[in-house]
This record gives C-alpha cells, sequence and structure tokens, in this order.
C-alpha cells in the first residue's frame, strides 16, 4: 500500500477501529498570514501560519468517528512535527466530527510554525502513537 506522495495524492490507510480511509491532499498555503489576520488572529514576531486542505473519504463498511485532521502535522525538514493551531478560518472552514461510510468530507487545518521552517511534509496519522501506520505527502 502506497503510504507517502506529493501534494495531490490520494492515498489509503485503516483507520483505528478498521475503518477504511482515503485521504488527499488537495492544497497547502504557505504563508498563510494574510488569512490568519483577516480571521483576527495575531502571529508572533518569528510565527508564520500555514494552512492545509485535506478530504477524507470513509471508504469502508465502519463509521470513522474522530475529528479527521487531529492527528494531522507538518513536519519541517530539521524538527519534530507540529500539530494544528487551536484556530479556525472562517474563510477555510475547518472539519467537522466523524465520517460515516461513503461520506466525503474536506477541511482545513491551521498550523502556526517558526517563520524560518522550511517544511519537508504534511503527515497524517490515526493515532498520537502512531508510527508505522502513516501517510506523508512531501512538500517540494
Amino acid at each position: 500500500m502506497v503510504r507517502s506522495g506529493p501534494v495531490g495524492s490520494e492515498l489509503r490507510i485503516d483507520g483505528p477501529a478498521g475503518q477504511r480511509l482515503m485521504i488527499k491532499l488537495v492544497e497547502v498555503v504557505d504563508p498563510a498570514d494574510v488569512l490568519f489576520s483577516a480571521a483576527g488572529y495575531r502571529l508572533r514576531d518569528g510565527e508564520r501560519a500555514v494552512v492545509t486542505h485535506t478530504e477524507l473519504v470513509n471508504e469502508g463498511t465502519e463509521p470513522f468517528g474522530m475529528l479527521p485532521d487531529l492527528y494531522l502535522a507538518v513536519v519541517p525538514a530539521d524538527g519534530e512535527p507540529i500539530r494544528k493551531a487551536p484556530v479556525t478560518l472562517s474563510s477555510r472552514p475547518p472539519y467537522r466530527m466523524g465520517a460515516r461510510p461513503g461520506d466525503r468530507l474536506d477541511g482545513n487545518t491551521v498550523f502556526v510554525v517558526p517563520k524560518d521552517a522550511r517544511l519537508a511534509a504534511v503527515r497524517w496519522a490515526p493515532s498520537p502513537d502512531a508510527k508505522d501506520n502513516v501517510l506523508t505527502w512531501e512538500l517540494a
């Protein structure tokens, strides 16, 4: 099973309760400082905002009961993965909770990263401690 690819790739993975999921990284907006400030948020010195747009399709027969981007992260070339920020943008709607079998959902996720960080990848995991069961989209 293919676990990595470029932006735009549809990757498949088994969810935590055996769900069959397809996840696609549609777009990465970097920097997204204008979107962030237009929503009324402020970045600190040395920070920048990044927004990802992903799609999730539950191709299985079991419901997926989690927030689809709960363990989505951006990965700097020289550091630890950065988890999503606790903010949403009205111009870029977030995910809603859960996906029934056959559902196709899309959502946007906001990250706050160091201003000078070079992002190498976006990573999706079904749980916070997943090591091998992850999907990775490489960023050019």
